[in-house]
């Protein structure tokens, strides 16, 4: 059973959203071919990412968890992360903008970001020595930035929302993994701040930059996904064309 854990873990965070995806109302089955394109390009990013970090030693796997079959230096349980995971998020983005279409406020989003913004320069700034910490900070930054003052994604404060629903499931899945730990850091390149998980028998806490790694993600694939959807072409410095409602 050890062995599969990391496998069973991703089979249980897609299975749900997987299933409830033919609900009529949200039907989020008829956008897959949107859904496919973003998480490829965003999922392709993320593990050339986990690659060269792997490599570098920032992180590596526990054999004891994982089938043994990799893929360059990566499990194959790590790659179907970057599909379950991303599935569940976006399914969780596609209910908000469903059923709670009041929610965007163009003016909350854009406070949002600002703050995003200067505490992720902050973190580039005390913790540009500490490799997971400044490239997920500069990333994150980077993006933000180029929403507030190019795309202007008028989704945003459904994606930050989205965002913050995600971390609840976020506490079992991730707390699995680094708890166990699945998945082990090398402490002397993050910030050392670790969450606490609550599940029982977990060794360690989630770090703190797993959350906002998490947002990059969303924030990547979501762009791409309204992109796609509203067919426009992805381009990074075009303002995104206001959708009619």
């Amino acid at each position: 059973m050890n062995k599969s854990l990391y496998l069973w873990i991703n089979i249980v965070t897609l299975i749900g959203p997987l299933a409830l995806s033919f609900d009529k109302r949200v039907a989020f089955h008829k956008v897959w071919k949107h859904f496919l394109t973003a998480m490829l390009i965003t999922s392709a990013i993320y593990l050339i990412w986990d690659v060269i970090f792997t490599a570098l030693g920032i992180w590596h796997f526990n054999p004891e968890y994982v089938t043994g079959f990799y893929i360059i230096n990566l499990p194959w349980e790590e790659i179907f992360f970057f599909v379950a995971v991303p599935y569940a998020c976006l399914f969780i983005y596609a209910c908000l903008r469903h059923y709670l279409p009041k929610i965007e406020h163009r003016n909350v989003g854009r406070l949002i970001s600002l703050l995003l913004l200067s505490f992720s320069i902050g973190m580039v700034v005390l913790h540009y020595n500490k490799l997971y910490t400044a490239v997920t900070f500069s990333l994150l930054a980077f993006t933000i930035l180029n929403q507030l003052l190019v795309t202007r994604g008028s989704y945003i404060t459904h994606l930050y929302v989205a965002w913050l629903i995600s971390v609840i499931p976020m506490f079992v899945v991730n707390g699995l993994l680094t708890g166990l730990p699945i998945l082990i850091y090398e402490n002397t390149e993050n910030m050392g701040i670790r969450i606490p998980s609550f599940l029982p028998g977990m060794q360690y806490g989630i770090p703190l930059e797993d959350f906002f790694y998490n947002l990059l993600y969303m924030m990547w694939m979501i762009w791409i996904f309204e992109a796609r959807k509203n067919k426009q072409a992805i381009h990074l410095f075009t303002p995104e064309i206001e959708q009619q409602r």
